[in-house]
């Protein structure tokens, strides 16, 4: 990858950006992505117009995330890279939505096989690559830099605001494998950190396919990925606390209802 600025800048001659559709809930990234104003989690949200700029010419060393929305891997990962995004100003965090449109450069450039994806960047440069559910200081050794923690971290703590107790709600349409879903992820937030965690996938099964339902739900139950039962329309798989699954990734809870409101949405989920 050390001629990666040489090859993407080959590749755009080379290629034509399509606005290719991948999920209905993507067209909503644009217009809702960012995070207001009060709840700024600068992370980058990367895609063809932008990738030059943000990750190739970036000054600062860059973490960049392949990320789905059908991939609960992902959605676990976000209070990590929100957290690493606040408190280190010398580090670039950004996303790519493999879902969205306006990235076929991107995904002709960058070895992309499993979700989530961490490229580490240093001068326009991947220094390494990593796949999967990582915590914030094995992301920071693969990214071969020590960085140092904002200032506002060394001022003397203010007194924690409690979180008034909420519930969060958000949905995404997506795809799984190529087939259509519904990703629907519950939080219950607490005084300071988050409750309770709750994913559910509905998959949609097409006719033609019924018949290799009870292969795929097979394969994600071998997996341990939560629990896995059939619906009219095809099958559900639920992930929650208490699932194996979701205790090994060791989910970081002490982001913010607004953190992980913004977050999601960032991702092309539709909150409530």
């Amino acid at each position: 990858m050390n001629g990666l600025r040489k090859n993407w800048a080959k590749k755009v001659a080379a290629f034509v950006v399509s606005a290719v559709l991948l999920a209905g809930a993507s067209s909503r990234v644009f217009a809702k992505g960012a995070p207001s104003a009060d709840e700024d989690i600068k992370i980058v949200k990367i895609n063809d117009d932008n990738f030059e700029k943000e990750i190739l010419q970036s000054k600062k060393p860059v973490i960049l995330e392949i990320s789905s929305t059908s991939c609960p891997p992902c959605l676990v990962m976000i209070p990590t890279l929100i957290g690493i995004a606040k408190n280190y100003s010398d580090i670039k965090i950004a996303s790519v939505g493999i879902d969205e449109p306006n990235i076929e450069k991107i995904k002709n450039t960058l070895p992309i096989q499993a979700f989530p994806t961490f490229f580490f960047i240093k001068d326009g440069r991947v220094i390494n690559q990593r796949v999967g559910v990582i915590k914030e200081p094995e992301l920071l050794s693969a990214l071969d830099y020590t960085p140092k923690p904002n200032v506002a971290q060394k001022a003397k703590p203010k007194a924690k605001k409690k979180n008034a107790h909420k519930n969060l709600v958000c949905k995404v349409d997506g795809q799984f494998h190529g087939l259509k879903n519904l990703v629907t992820i519950s939080f219950v937030f607490g005084d300071s950190e988050i409750e309770n965690v709750d994913i559910v996938t509905d998959v949609f099964v097409p006719p033609d396919q019924f018949d290799q339902r009870e292969q795929m739900m097979e394969h994600i139950r071998a997996s341990g990925k939560g629990e896995v039962t059939p619906t009219m329309a095809g099958f559900q798989m639920h992930i929650d606390n208490d699932c194996r699954f979701m205790k090994a990734m060791d989910m970081k809870r002490t982001s913010t209802y607004g953190e992980m409101r913004a977050g999601l949405e960032l991702q092309g989920f539709t909150c409530k």
